[in-house]
Parts: C-alpha cells; sequence; structure tokens
C-alpha cells in the first residue's frame, strides 16, 4: 500500500484510457458488415495486454538501476534473436522479421529497441561531457546502435531500422554534440538518403517516396494505401460517420487498418473531435514523460525516461506522418492503438521502467 502512494496514476490512467481505445478502435478495423469479423485478433491483442501489464506492474515495483547493470546481456539476448530470425523466420512480405516461438510469433526488433536504449541510456548517463560529444566519444554508441539495425535491414524491415538512428540521434541531442558532428551527421544523411534510395531500396519502397512526393501518381496501384487513408480521415469530418459506420473501413478499401491503418478508422467513425481527443491523451502522455524524466533521482533516470519518450514520440510521428500522408510510408505502427503482440508488451514494459522512476523519486 505504502508504495502504491508513489505511483503516478494520473500516468496510468492516460496510458490504458489510449489502450481501451485501441481496442474498441481495433474491433471497428476487424468488424465487416455481413461478417463476423475477426475478433480471434481482439482477443489475442487483449491476452497481449494482459501479459504486457503483468511486465508493467513486475517493472514499476522494481528498482529501475539493475537495469544499468544488465543491460548489456538484455541486449545480448535480443541481438540473437535477431540473428536467429535471420535463419529461421519465414518470408512474410518480403520481410523476416517474426521468429517462432512455442508457437507464437513474436517480432525481436521490438524488444531490441528497448534493450538498445537502455544500454544507450547508460553510456550518456555515465559519460557526461559539458563541452559536447566529439566523433571518438560517439563510436561506441554508434556501434551498439549499428548492430541491431544492420540486422534488421537485413531483414527487409526498414520502417523499424529507422527507429534505431532515431533513438541514438535524439540522446545524442539531449546529451549534447560538438557543431562539426551535427554538420558531419547532416551531410552524411543526405549522402545515405541518396546512397540508399539508388542502391539499398526495393521498387516497392521507391513508389512509397514517389507516391508521398506525387499523390495522385499511380492511385490504383502504390498511391493506393495513401489515397485510401487521406480519403476515409477526410470523410469523419467533425463528429464522424459513427461507431461501427465507417463505410471506408467496412468495405475494405482500407488496407493493413488493424495495424499501420488504424488512425484512418478512428478518424472515420469518431471525426475530428475523436482525433482530438486521442492526440490530448498523447501529449498529455509525453508531458508525463517528460516530467518524470527532469525529476528522475540519476543520470540514468533521466536518460532512460528521455528515451522511451523519444522512442513513443517518434514512432507517433511517423505513424501519423505516413498515414495523413505527410511523409513516406513506413509501416510502423501507432503506439498502444495498433494491433501487435511484440509491440505491445514491450511498450508496456517501458511504461513499467517510466513509473518506476517516478516512484523512485519518492524512496529515500
Amino acid at each position: 500500500m505504502r508504495e502504491a502512494q508513489h505511483i503516478n496514476w494520473t500516468f496510468l490512467v492516460i496510458v490504458f484510457a489510449l489502450i481501451l481505445i485501441g481496442v474498441v478502435n481495433l474491433y471497428s478495423a476487424l468488424h465487416i458488415w455481413g461478417e463476423s469479423g475477426n475478433v480471434n485478433l481482439v482477443w489475442m491483442q487483449i491476452a497481449w495486454i494482459s501479459v504486457g501489464s503483468a511486465f508493467l506492474a513486475a517493472l514499476a515495483f522494481s528498482d529501475y538501476r539493475v537495469l544499468e547493470r544488465l543491460g548489456y546481456p538484455i541486449y545480448i539476448i535480443t541481438i540473437g534473436l535477431l540473428a536467429a530470425t535471420l535463419f529461421s523466420a519465414p518470408d512474410t512480405s518480403g520481410h523476416k522479421s517474426w521468429l517462432k516461438i512455442g508457437g507464437l510469433g513474436i517480432q525481436p526488433s521490438e524488444f531490441a529497441k528497448i534493450s538498445t536504449l537502455i544500454v544507450l541510456a547508460r553510456y550518456f548517463a555515465n559519460n557526461p561531457n559539458p563541452e559536447g560529444f566529439n566523433f571518438i566519444e560517439l563510436i561506441k554508441p554508434a556501434i551498439v546502435t549499428m548492430i541491431p539495425l544492420g540486422l534488421v535491414v537485413v531483414q527487409g524491415d526498414l520502417g523499424s531500422a529507422m527507429f534505431f538512428v532515431l533513438i541514438l540521434v535524439s540522446f545524442a541531442w539531449f546529451g549534447k554534440v560538438k557543431k562539426i558532428v551535427i554538420v558531419a551527421v547532416a551531410i552524411a544523411a543526405i549522402a545515405s538518403a541518396f546512397f540508399g534510395y539508388n542502391y539499398v531500396l526495393s521498387d516497392y519502397q521507391k513508389a512509397r517516396i514517389t507516391t508521398f512526393t506525387n499523390p495522385n501518381y499511380d492511385v490504383k496501384g502504390s498511391g493506393y494505401h495513401m489515397m485510401q487513408s487521406r480519403i476515409a480521415i477526410g470523410s469523419g469530418k467533425v463528429w464522424g460517420k459513427g461507431y461501427l459506420k465507417g463505410n471506408i473501413n467496412k468495405l475494405r478499401y482500407l488496407p493493413e487498418k488493424h495495424t499501420d491503418f488504424v488512425f484512418p478508422v478512428l478518424a472515420e467513425e469518431w471525426g475530428f473531435a475523436g482525433c482530438m481527443v486521442t492526440l490530448a491523451l498523447y501529449f498529455a502522455l509525453l508531458s508525463i514523460i517528460v516530467e518524470i524524466a527532469e525529476h528522475a533521482r540519476d543520470r540514468f533516470g533521466i536518460f532512460t525516461a528521455f528515451g522511451i519518450g523519444a522512442y513513443i514520440f517518434w514512432q507517433m510521428v511517423i505513424n501519423l506522418g505516413g498515414v495523413l500522408g505527410l511523409m513516406p510510408l513506413t509501416g510502423v505502427t501507432l503506439p498502444f492503438l495498433s494491433y501487435g503482440g511484440s509491440s505491445t508488451i514491450s511498450l508496456l514494459a517501458a511504461i513499467g521502467i517510466l513509473v518506476a522512476i517516478s516512484r523512485k523519486r519518492f524512496v529515500f
């Protein structure tokens, strides 16, 4: 009881409000007029939420500082899972991202994001440099990031690979880097983008970029997803069409509607008002995470909380930017709303770590 007094219940209420919205929206995304719908996925998502909640509770009442010691062992385990995925995972839509363990499919890249985040938080927390990090000092965190990033790229999941870069860049910015490093990274990013577009991206991925720059390009082919997404979002208007009444969704025009395109389902049925409520919850969630980072008792807690906040923020921005047509589609899911076992468990585990960091500042 005494331990529960120091828990930020407002934070948890916001998290589970988003999860509830996600489950309700997921049911609609999977419910088709005249059919029973794939309700099994809804129950599966509830099961994943239950597992993730168990991790949340366990981590929330633990000492998060143990992660500083266990960071590398956990990181090595997730690297091993990523490597195993390359050899044993089936090819799904050009990706080899899913690993079968005990009859269940897991996506190791989701857990690798959290383990990499913890190791980077440890490095930047234990190596402060008020004058700014130089190239030499960033070699170690760069290697830590590039190992899982390379494995995920080989798997064909460029959307997940992008997160490892964003997490490292976020940590480097927060920890402060020298201006020469920023300029060099900017030049390297432009060169890498040019090289990647011409020699790494598949024709399908190039078509997504072309669709972004020219929305009317191939609306029946590579531009179909984007066009239907924008139609669904716009057709919701202010108050939406009503729950289970979104015809773009129900008539199967909207693809990947339970994962990548879950937000257009929400927008069509609940309109601008429903979207604003959901985005307000996300904003409140990120605001509390920033507050947790500000009041953490040690540098590891500060950097870990910041890293988790950056992870959730970038996932939101990339998903919403893609479905709204503000950036190319990448196949990134929306935190707490999209279907997915590995992502749900890893996110709720991250929330548990944040609760532990917040709770620890009251313990002396």
